[in-house]
């Protein structure tokens, strides 16, 4: 570059900087030709090994205020499609690159260019892939030369990334989550200088992570790097107690970021317990607390942050890997159940500690350990004493549905006031997985035999001489016949067949707190009972559930303390001529199923179109099988269900029997050589035919 040249350079830039705003963008259009062939001229001279020192100094200096009226005149939309097809991208890598002697003004104020060149431009974006500007923000950003250039850095590549998703892959690519997590960790920059500038970088810093995560290469590969340490330093440092309203904004930023990868990424949840950062996460959600003097907006960001890191800690112990760990953890287990005890005041703590707990008790050994020798029962029936919280009920009946499956549980569980506590839930039609979730504590603990107290207290509450409140089996009756929710109405059904399992399964002498069986058996063995279960073998899609429906009734059918003959009460519904229509959509629902569960998954034997059933029929329809859905065990039970009935049967219902079960299952034994029977099946429908001769 002559010295005519420079000093026109120079006098260019210096009239266009003191033009009026309003005329600043067209002047700096109209004179951009002459602006780029000056900058042109001045690469020219650092490149040129001849030219002194000074020449360099003075082109440098040149450089700077020109670039710095490109940034400025970027700030506006209308200038950006020249400024990109200018070349003016090409000049500003190329002088970073250039920039060996780290100059920071060279670097800030090219950045600054980048950044305003990208903004909502998605040409220019593409440009700055093609030219390596992903790679000169991220040079500028590991090098950490000064704040003004690692904040101009992050803010470079958050403008290009921003709904724009080639550039954050490739920042991804060029591993710019390790250098970002350089950034972020606390000892870097903001322990280091610990001002606005420095808070600044960091918050950008966040932001372009938060696009990178937007990607699915950078969901992928977050966790295998350093920043998910880096973010809970952070989360740490940006929550201390003498955090600045400046620091929330950094906060938020972060936990937004570990909630969407933790909540995702098995990996993400791994890494949080394999190094030791869980922790952290509990001491945040337990101790932090808002800036003092804060606006209520910080205080509102607070809570929904505290929400957020509950659930990546649920979520965190929810992952296979961490079970065993987190569980064998002392330190960790006893702090869960101390916040179970936390009361009412730390709901969230109690939240998050069911929650928690219930991810971690997925195991038998697990279970019993908490309940035998964690004492866990207690804190949870407190809990559901004194909580009017539906999330915190919610997650105390999640993890007491877990600690009730094991068989060396149940009476501890049944002896806390649990059945008792949890049934006024039932009446929560607004949260129906409460509802479920009480109907699985109710599952459990009545699926012993070797336990008639729990079913007792089903039956008869608590006490059984509060006749004020309604009993848990009433409050199961009602929900069953009002709810639309499939689920719900099957899985209680299914307490019901427990409870005929249980009293059926003692002499009719044997008592439970003074009560006998007999007099507990002719509390189940009516209409508000049987119907349910003959409801759930006619309407449901799933074997499973139409075979303990139809152990039910046989042995309600075989009642030896209610009345037989016509008055029994599954012999009239066997042998009605009242047709009811099955239901057309059912979901299947959790199971720890009988051996039969795992015997047939085949669809139901009802067909597509309307059918119109009674008991009798769906009963004949399993022996018949014409669609091959059931196991030959289901068919042999339904066997022995018409056998049973028969003999316990007289006058017109005997006799309704004989006209409608023979006509329908003997074609089975006269084409047995064209449809081959099981030695048990065939010897079982021999024996219905036999009890109808």
């Amino acid at each position: 570059m002559t010295e005519d040249n420079a000093n026109q350079l120079e006098e260019l830039v210096k009239q266009l900087k003191q033009l009026h705003i309003s005329e600043f963008d067209h002047a700096v259009l109209s004179n951009l030709p002459n602006l780029i062939s000056g900058l042109e001229s001045c690469k020219n001279i650092i490149c040129d090994n001849t030219t002194t020192i000074d020449e360099k100094e003075k082109a440098w200096s040149q450089v700077v205020e020109t670039v710095e009226l490109l940034a400025n005149a970027a700030k506006s939309d209308h200038p950006r499609d020249s400024l990109g097809a200018s070349g003016a991208f090409e000049l500003i890598v190329a002088f970073m690159n250039l920039n060996v002697n780290n100059r920071p003004r060279v670097d800030y104020q090219c950045l600054r260019a980048l950044a305003n060149f990208c903004i909502t431009h998605d040409v220019n974006r593409q440009k700055f892939i093609d030219i390596g500007g992903i790679d000169v923000a991220l040079n500028c950003l590991k090098q950490k030369k000064d704040l003004e250039t690692i904040r101009a850095s992050s803010a470079t590549l958050l403008n290009a990334g921003l709904n724009y998703n080639n550039v954050n892959v490739g920042i991804v690519n060029k591993d710019g989550l390790n250098i970002l997590a350089e950034i972020l960790d606390p000892e870097h920059v903001l322990k280091k200088y610990d001002d606005e500038t420095a808070r600044t970088c960091v918050y950008f810093a966040t932001r372009v992570i938060i696009n990178l995560i937007g990607t699915a290469e950078g969901k992928r590969e977050i966790g295998k790097t350093k920043i998910i340490t880096s973010l809970v330093q952070l989360l740490k440092y940006s929550s201390r107690e003498d955090a600045v309203d400046d620091d929330v904004d950094i906060l938020e930023n972060v936990v937004e970021i570990l909630e969407t990868v933790a909540l995702e990424s098995d990996e993400v949840q791994q890494i949080l317990v394999r190094d030791e950062l869980f922790t952290y996460l509990l001491d945040f959600l337990e101790f932090s607390k808002p800036p003092l003097n804060c606006e209520q907006r910080i205080i509102k960001s607070y809570g929904s942050c505290k929400a957020a890191v509950l659930k990546v800690i649920v979520s965190t112990a929810m992952s296979d890997s961490n079970m065993e760990p987190l569980f064998g953890d002392d330190v960790i287990l006893q702090r869960f159940l101390q916040w179970l005890n936390s009361g009412p005041e730390r709901d969230d703590l109690q939240m998050c500690s069911a929650l928690s707990l219930g991810n971690l008790a997925r195991s038998d050994t697990h279970c019993t350990k908490l309940v035998h020798q964690f004492k866990i029962g207690e804190p949870l029936a407190n809990v559901l004493k004194t909580s009017d919280n539906i999330k915190v009920q919610h997650a105390v009946i999640s993890v007491l549905k877990n600690i009730s499956l094991p068989v060396e549980n149940k009476a501890i569980i049944g002896s806390l006031g649990i059945i008792g506590l949890s049934a006024p839930l039932l009446e929560k039609d607004t949260v129906q997985p409460v509802q479920l979730g009480v109907v699985g504590i109710l599952k459990h603990l009545s699926s012993s035999q070797n336990n008639i107290s729990n079913s007792v207290k089903i039956i008869l509450g608590e006490d059984p001489a509060d006749t004020e409140t309604p009993t848990p089996l009433s409050r199961l009756l009602s929900l069953i016949k009002r709810t639309d929710e499939i689920p719900v109405r099957s899985e209680g059904t299914r307490v019901l067949v427990n409870l005929v399992k249980n009293l059926w399964s003692e002499l009719p002498d044997t008592e439970s707190g003074g009560i006998s069986m007999k007099t507990l058996r002719q509390k189940l063995n009516k209409l508000e009972i049987v119907e349910p279960l003959v409801i759930m073998v006619i309407e449901s899609k799933y074997p499973i559930l139409q075979n303990e429906g139809i152990i039910a009734l046989t042995i309600l059918s075989m009642d030896d303390t209610a009345k037989t003959g016509e008055s029994n009460i599954t012999l009239d519904f066997l042998t009605s001529k009242k047709e009811k229509t099955p239901a057309v959509v059912e979901e299947q629902s959790n199971e720890e199923s009988t051996p039969a569960a795992s015997s047939s998954s085949a669809p139901p034997s009802q067909s597509s179109s309307p059918q119109i059933l009674n008991l009798l029929n769906a009963i004949t329809d399993i022996i018949l099988n014409e669609k091959n859905a059931y196991p030959d065990e289901i068919r042999s039970n339904a066997c022995m269900f018409l056998e049973k009935a028969s003999k316990a049967s007289s006058g017109h219902q005997k006799q309704y029997l004989r006209q409608n079960v023979p006509p329908v299952i003997e074609p089975l034994i006269k084409n047995i050589e064209q449809n081959p029977l099981n030695n048990r099946l065939e010897a079982d429908i021999k024996k219905v035919l036999k009890s109808l001769d």
